[in-house]
């Protein structure tokens, strides 16, 4: 199993600083978010700061997770992604994620999502998609129907936060089937909360592994070990009170490893 800091666990931090961090830590990859806008403007990688990302990777020896994100809104901004995807590959990336906000045509959003497969495909890529609770394409089911209608070679980013926030439970992740969940990003929080505490957690305050209410060892008890697993849970808290990237990448890897320990030590021994 390889480790993956995702972009978005250090909030407004340069991706250049996101790298030296992930290395300092221990992390194998990080996330690099491509596509604007992001969620936060200092992440972006864009050409003015390529070269430095590309060189940051080159001294640390950090590879390059999922590419940030892909919205399946239209046609026009599927073939737009392409200068992101092209970049993105530069630097060594194998896959681009995707999500689907606001789009209610699923038949549409499945030819998108071919598009877009086809498209990453020609500079090297493969493509994920990322269900988003709250929005458009917001359960595993509903992101595993959208692959299985593109024909593309796709796979799922199985997000923690959405999981929990949908409902989801560790029979929806059992149902996946072999081979389709690709990436998994983990985080915790409090069992409930509001809708309008539920978008703002999502992008600015998730708790890390272990430290909130999230049922993280049952319902990923089965999930794949042979894939990469990552961390998303930002924290503007620490951002805002002075820990540095670097310090929190120590403290989340750490809680990290802690919840995967205690996942594996339950798993059955024929899973993998």
């Amino acid at each position: 199993m390889k480790l993956c800091l995702d972009s978005l666990t250090l909030t407004n931090t340069e991706p250049m600083d996101l790298i030296r961090s992930a290395r300092s830590a221990g992390f194998d990859l990080v996330s690099l978010w491509v596509q604007p806008p992001a969620l936060f403007p200092l992440p972006l990688v864009n050409q003015n700061n390529a070269k430095a990302c590309a060189d940051a990777l080159a001294d640390t020896g950090v590879a390059v997770g999922p590419l940030e994100v892909f919205d399946l809104k239209s046609a026009e901004a599927v073939e737009s992604y392409r200068p992101a995807l092209e970049l993105g590959a530069r630097l060594g990336a194998k896959t681009a994620s995707a999500i689907n906000v606001s789009n209610q045509d699923s038949v549409a959003v499945g030819a998108l999502f071919a598009r877009l497969g086809e498209i990453a495909a020609g500079y090297g890529l493969g493509v994920t998609l990322e269900p988003l609770a709250m929005f458009a394409t917001s359960t595993l089911g509903q992101a595993r129907d959208i692959i299985r209608a593109s024909g593309v070679d796709g796979g799922i980013v199985l997000d923690a936060f959405h999981l929990v926030r949908m409902g989801g439970t560790a029979a929806d992740v059992r149902s996946m089937g072999p081979g389709l969940i690709r990436h998994i990003q983990l985080c915790d929080g409090p069992a409930s909360v509001s809708e309008e505490q539920a978008h703002y957690e999502s992008v600015n305050e998730r708790l890390y592994p272990g430290d909130g209410e999230f049922p993280l060892l049952e319902l990923l008890r089965d999930a794949p070990t042979d894939i990469t697993w990552g961390v998303e849970a930002p924290s503007r808290r620490r951002a805002e009170s002075g820990v540095s990237a670097q310090e929190q990448a120590l403290e989340v890897i750490a809680a990290m490893r802690r919840v995967i320990d205690k996942i594996c030590a339950e798993r059955p021994p024929s899973i993998g």
